[in-house]
């Protein structure tokens, strides 16, 4: 190919070629005649895109603070079930360990022989006695076969508490429960008796309800059946049921 024809095909295919890269050189450079420096044209986020990232921000912070408090007050509320709970089941211990304990009498194979109850924990203050929210009940705690002044027991609500009874006259009660931590709401007695011959065995169903002092829709119940350990002679009859002649 001739030289002039050649030279002619090389300008004509570089010149849009240089042309091109400084038309784009200033789409992203622009030249300060008077101080000389090249700065870069910068494009930045509009007010409205600020203000709408900042509203959805703060909903998604919203929607996280309602999840977290809602997880915070469940937590809450299963702390003070489960209070509610340990101690119900504190308090029925106590109720079960004195209670299987009821007319007990130190060498019973010797005084009760009979059909009928004549030792001094089967009458009077000793007789195993239910009035309303309230159990009485002697036991023979140094095995003497006589009632001494501590050995009357029982358990009643008074003021949302429980008390145990430690003396028998005069009464002394004594809380085993604090209102202000836990609320006793209910105590219920049911005495059931199976006579075996001369002999009445008898359980005992006691039925406690407390709540959470400060938060009164928060109530729970619990129950719990005991046999006595004590048989004692069937007369007289339904006194050793629990139920005054």
């Amino acid at each position: 190919m001739p030289w002039p024809l050649m030279k002619s095909l090389d300008r004509s295919m570089t010149e849009p070629t240089f042309r091109g890269m400084k038309e784009d050189a200033a789409d992203f450079w622009a030249t300060d005649q008077t101080c000389g420096h090249r700065i870069r044209a910068q494009g930045g986020e509009t007010l409205v895109g600020l203000l709408v990232g900042l509203g959805v921000g703060l909903l998604v912070l919203a929607a996280g603070s309602q999840m977290l408090a809602q997880h915070l007050r469940g937590h809450r509320l299963a702390l003070q079930d489960s209070h509610v709970h340990h101690d119900l089941r504190s308090a029925l211990d106590t109720i079960e360990r004195e209670l299987r304990q009821a007319q007990s009498l130190g060498q019973a194979w010797r005084g009760r022989v009979t059909g009928h109850c004549t030792d001094a924990f089967c009458t009077g203050e000793a007789d195993l006695v239910v009035q309303g929210q309230r159990i009485s009940f002697g036991q023979d705690r140094n095995q003497n076969s006589l009632l001494d002044n501590n050995e009357c027991s029982g358990f009643r609500l008074k003021d949302h508490e429980l008390q145990i009874r430690t003396a028998c006259a005069p009464e002394v009660w004594t809380d085993i429960t604090d209102a202000g931590s836990l609320k006793m709401t209910s105590l219920q007695w049911e005495v059931q008796c199976e006579k075996r011959g001369r002999w009445v065995a008898r359980r005992v169903t006691v039925r406690l309800s407390a709540q959470w002092p400060r938060d009164a829709t928060r109530v729970l119940s619990l129950s719990r059946t005991m046999t006595l350990r004590n048989d004692v002679p069937a007369s007289p009859w339904p006194a050793v049921c629990g139920v005054m002649p």
